[in-house]
């Protein structure tokens, strides 16, 4: 056990009389100070609200989906039986069971305005419900709560193979980005258009042109150069700011660098500032990035990138992976370009994925070492993946508790094939051959739950702790590595 601990008899002569601390009456002890709390400093005033968005810079954005529809909503997704569920919707259905749905979390839908009955029962036998995105007042509940907790505002993502020759998804997508511009002005909020490309395929359908009338589209029916109609819209550089997700993936053979390269081109004679949302290992052109120099001639042309990192660590793996970001800090203020360091609270994905891991919220630590490294590194700017992304599990809104997210064990069991990389559902056993990696199992022998908010938690922790990350970045509360307290 070791020494014993021993206490000197002058030392204890005072315990015993005086019932202090030894140390007090010590001759010549000196106090150590502490060290003053240090703040982010930014180089320049933060925004204030009420004025235009004229910069990135010293702002916390969070993606938005949007993408969400329920029947009945009114949009012409609803019209249609594979549709119906847009977005909730696993084999073109959305009932309780892995590949049955696509959602890994459930929304707190406490203050929705429009609510929709679901097949999905919470524990106490309530019928679980969700939201639309088509409908305008969960758009503006979403801005009200950005506002709220002092998030900055959310990039609206607009998907080119949703948007682009297919008129259902134009009219979803319009319909939420029109009640996003109103939401932006309500509630003070900046906003910004980002082209997710998947779907974009210039070879096939000239998706170069089509992307831009787009564009024009949106300028004309919101007045985007106009300040004084979208007055907080985002702007950087002296000009609205655009973005283009997806840009330099390895393995991409719908399109190349040399057709985004045409697509930023086109958006910059409309007058537009350029993001682009890029892969994670950009700079070094390894792994998930295609090889040459392209991609990096195309980045020292625009104004932003923002890396994309959603599982590409988890709690345990972070501390290795962040002196990426430092590095990555570092090359874009010598060639010039913002930089948006991606910061997420944690992910899920498999009810879509069975086979796929998750990175736990940890209470929010996971967030918060993210969001604290990218600052203390001189990044000047977060991208939160996602706002509402329960599809991925990523999502930052109020979201259900553990203990009141509803039952996923389906009706009546089913298997899951997964072979060759891709999963089915099956009524039987799967007989033929399988690779080292393929298996087929029960659904309920996969045991795939909903994931939700920790039950000490409130729903909107993420929500006020992506604020906190704001408030961090701005100087307006100190720079720490330890979580915010809530008061």
């Amino acid at each position: 056990m070791g020494r014993a601990f021993q206490i000197p008899l002058a030392a204890l002569a005072i315990l015993i009389l005086g019932g202090c601390n030894p140390e007090d009456d010590i001759p010549g002890r000196i106090e150590k100070p502490q060290e003053p709390e240090k703040y982010n400093d930014l180089g320049f005033a933060a925004h204030k609200d009420g004025e235009p968005f004229d910069t990135y810079e010293g702002l916390v954005m969070a993606g938005y989906q949007g993408w969400f529809g329920c029947p009945g909503d009114g949009c012409s997704h609803a019209e249609h039986g594979n549709t119906q569920w847009y977005h909730y919707r696993e084999n073109d259905m959305f009932k309780p069971g892995v590949l049955q749905n696509s959602i890994d979390f459930w929304p707190d839908m406490t203050e929705y305005e429009k609510k929709y009955d679901t097949a999905f029962k919470h524990p106490d036998g309530s019928t679980a419900q969700v939201f639309s995105s088509y409908d305008e007042s969960t758009v503006l509940l979403h801005f009200k709560w950005m506002k709220d907790y002092g998030i900055d505002g959310v990039f609206m993502q607009r998907f080119v193979g949703e948007v682009v020759n297919n008129p259902d998804g134009k009219d979803h997508f319009n319909k939420v980005l029109a009640s996003a511009m109103k939401a932006s002005n309500l509630y003070q909020r900046a906003i910004c258009v980002m082209y997710d490309l998947g779907g974009f395929e210039p070879s096939k359908n000239n998706t170069v042109e089509a992307v831009l009338a787009d564009t024009r589209e949106i300028v004309q029916t919101y007045n985007l150069m106009d300040r004084t109609v979208q007055k907080y819209y985002l702007h950087h550089n002296g000009k609205p700011l655009i973005v283009l997700w997806g840009v330099g993936f390895a393995g991409k053979k719908e399109y190349s660098t040399a057709d985004v390269t045409s697509l930023v081109e086109g958006l910059q004679e409309m007058g537009f500032s350029i993001m682009l949302g890029v892969p994670t290992y950009w700079r070094e052109g390894r792994n998930d990035t295609e090889s040459g120099s392209a991609l990096k001639n195309l980045i020292k042309k625009v104004d932003v990138i923002m890396p994309w990192f959603v599982g590409r660590y988890g709690p345990d793996s972070y501390a290795s992976f962040s002196p990426l970001v430092k590095a990555d800090v570092a090359y874009c203020k010598t060639n010039n370009v913002g930089y948006a360091p991606l910061c997420f609270v944690g992910s899920s994905d498999r009810n879509m994925h069975p086979n796929n891991g998750y990175a736990p919220r940890n209470g929010g630590r996971f967030f918060w070492d993210q969001a604290y490294s990218a600052i203390s590194y001189g990044a000047k700017m977060l991208y939160v993946a996602m706002f509402d992304e329960i599809d991925e599990g990523t999502a930052i809104f109020k979201c259900c508790n553990f203990k009141d997210v509803p039952s996923n064990v389906p009706e009546k069991d089913y298997y899951v094939l997964y072979r060759n990389g891709g999963y089915s559902r099956r009524t039987t056993a799967y007989t033929g051959e399988l690779g080292d990696n393929d298996w087929c199992r029960l659904a309920s022998e996969l045991n795939i739950c909903f994931q939700g908010i920790e039950d000490e938690l409130p729903t909107d922790h993420y929500l006020w702790l992506t604020g906190q990350a704001g408030a961090m970045l701005r100087g307006e509360i100190p720079l720490k590595s330890s979580l915010p307290t809530r008061k």
